[in-house]
This record gives structure tokens, C-alpha cells and sequence, in this order.
């Protein structure tokens, strides 16, 4: 009984599915006024297949523009990668020519600072303590990126090595450099102190350093400085740089300033008329220490100047590079 029901039901079964076969739809379309209407009769299974051909051109549709859509991006961004590209290769370009330029500078740099080291009196700086102050650029090896497939990348790191060292050789000339001023600062506070110009400016030359005939008793003498005549009043300067080591009366000399210049050497100015200095005060050259006067043992106005070095007297016109005073005349 129970296998008599199953065989009913597959016949049935299989009624429907022949009936749903034979199905047909029919289809009307207006396509104008004149034409009326069209009639077209559709089996059944025709309709699901028309809907999976759809389906799959609207899929196939959809991924061509999708496909062309993207490609066309694609090429935009590659041509806008390309650009990107030539700019920084020109950028590198313009950067490594800057370097070029601060490089030949920087040459000239160092070949003035050779010059001043000579003209300051200081030994060369051996090439390899050159190398070992400025170093080196970085090897070929350490330069090359072998993961990048820009040559402008490796250009550009050739280039930060060499303004690295660029700077590094600023920085080891700067410290030359700063050698040499104090050293010339050095040279120039001992030239400073060394007596080089005439004590007045305006008067003239009246008795010369060494023997002479003595204007009080006539006899031969030693005359251990210069004497420059001029009127009272007439300013007195200082010939080099240095500190007064007396300023006051002192026998034949009258009115006396001394000064004290180091490395041994003093300079006396005599028959002064007044002081302007003090003891232990410091002055430079060309700073007005006295007045011309006839104080002491002076037959008339003038100064008498005299230079001491390592406390022997000398004769002052080996220092006097300016001429003396502007109205001369020998005696």
C-alpha cells in the first residue's frame, strides 16, 4: 500500500513538471500607432534563461568598465608619477650643482686659510690631520640602493654625503680660523706695544741721540734720547701701548712720564710742563700723556725722548716709522 502511494505521487510529480514545460508566455508589444499591437508566444523556460543572459551581460558590462575605468586611472597616475619623477630628478639636478659651487668655494676657503696661516706664522696643517678633521664621503657601495629603480635617488644621496662633509669642513676651518685671529690678535697687541711713531706731532727735531756738546757746560757728552722742540703746551703722546710706571718729577728731566710697554721695553718723555697720566694707568698709542714744557735742566721748551730696552738706553729713531714731527730741522 505504502509503495503504491510513492509511485502516485512520482507520477504526479512528474505530471507537473511536463506541464510547466509546456507552459507558454505570451508577449504583446505596442510599438506605435500605426503598427498596433505584436503578439509573441514564449515557452516557459525561455524566460529564466533570458533573465540569467541578462544578468550575466550586465555582470560582463559592468566589469569592462570597471576595467577600463581603472586602467585609465592607472595611466593617469603613472603619467602623474612620471612627472613627480623628472621634478625631483631636477631638484637633484639643481642640488648637486649647488653643492658643486659650495664645494669650489669651500676650496678657495681653504687655500685663503693656507695663506693666513703663513702670513700669521703658524705651521701648515698636514694633509692627513686635514682628512681626519674634514673626513670623507661615504663609498660607492654605501651610495647604491639596489631596491630603487631611480638612478636620481642614489645622485641625491651622493649628493647629502658630499654637503655633509661640506660641512664638517666648515666647522674645521671655523676652528682654524680662530686660531689664526688669536693669534694675529696676539701679534697685533705685541706690535701695538712696541714703539713706532714720534712722541710730538708739530714741532721739530733740535738734538740728536749720542755724543754732543753739552748746552750748559759745553762739553762733550752722552745724550741718551732725542729732543724734539716745541711750544709749550704742545700735546705729548704715547708711543706704543702700555702702563705708566712713573708720572712725576725726576731731577734733570723735570716733569717725567714713564712707560712701561713689556718684553723689556720702557719709553721716557721729559721737561714736560704737565702731566696727564697717573701711575698705573694704561694707555695706547697715540694717547696724549703731557704737555711740552721746560721743567728740569732745559734751556727752552721741548721733549726729551728716550727708549730702554731690557734697561739699556737705544736710539729712539729706530722706532720712530712715521716720519717725526711734521716741522724738522737738525741741530
Amino acid at each position: 500500500m505504502r509503495m503504491r502511494i510513492l509511485q502516485i505521487l512520482r507520477v504526479e510529480r512528474l505530471r507537473s513538471l511536463l506541464s510547466a514545460v509546456s507552459r507558454r508566455y505570451s508577449v504583446m508589444v505596442h510599438s506605435g500607432p500605426d503598427t498596433g499591437l505584436k503578439h509573441f508566444s514564449l515557452p516557459a523556460l525561455a524566460v529564466p534563461g533570458a533573465a540569467v543572459l541578462l544578468f550575466l551581460g550586465l555582470v560582463g558590462g559592468g566589469m569592462a568598465v570597471l576595467s577600463w575605468t581603472g586602467a585609465r586611472v592607472e595611466r593617469a597616475h603613472l603619467a602623474q608619477l612620471q612627472a613627480e619623477n623628472q621634478r625631483l630628478a631636477r631638484q637633484v639636478e639643481d642640488f648637486r650643482q649647488t653643492v658643486e659651487v659650495f664645494e669650489s668655494r669651500m676650496e678657495e676657503t681653504s687655500q685663503l686659510e693656507r695663506e693666513l696661516r703663513t702670513l700669521a706664522n703658524l705651521d701648515p696643517i698636514p694633509d692627513d690631520v686635514r682628512r681626519l678633521g674634514v673626513g670623507g664621503p661615504l663609498s660607492f657601495a654605501e651610495l647604491q640602493d639596489e631596491t630603487s629603480p631611480f638612478p636620481q635617488v642614489r645622485r641625491g644621496r651622493e649628493a647629502l654625503s658630499r654637503l655633509e662633509q661640506l660641512n664638517r669642513q666648515a666647522d674645521f676651518q671655523h676652528a682654524n680660523f680662530r686660531e689664526m685671529v688669536g693669534t694675529l690678535r696676539e701679534s697685533r697687541e705685541e706690535l701695538d706695544r712696541i714703539p713706532s711713531i714720534s712722541p710730538i706731532r708739530t714741532g721739530w727735531y733740535s738734538s740728536r741721540y749720542g755724543n754732543r756738546n753739552d748746552p750748559f757746560t759745553g762739553r762733550r757728552t752722552f745724550h741718551r734720547g732725542l729732543d724734539f722742540s716745541a711750544w709749550t703746551g704742545t700735546p705729548v703722546y704715547a708711543t706704543a701701548d702700555g702702563k705708566v710706571r712713573s708720572a712725576g718729577r725726576s731731577g734733570e728731566l723735570g716733569l717725567l712720564v714713564e712707560i712701561d710697554h713689556g718684553n723689556g721695553v720702557r719709553t721716557r718723555y721729559g721737561h714736560n710742563s704737565k702731566l696727564l697720566v697717573k701711575v698705573g694707568q694704561q694707555v695706547k698709542r697715540g694717547e696724549v700723556v703731557a704737555e711740552v714744557g721746560s721743567t728740569g735742566r732745559s734751556t727752552s721748551p721741548h721733549c726729551h725722548y728716550e727708549v730702554h730696552v731690557d734697561g739699556r738706553h737705544v736710539n729712539p729713531w729706530r722706532y720712530i716709522l712715521d716720519g717725526g714731527p711734521s716741522m724738522s730741522s737738525g741741530a
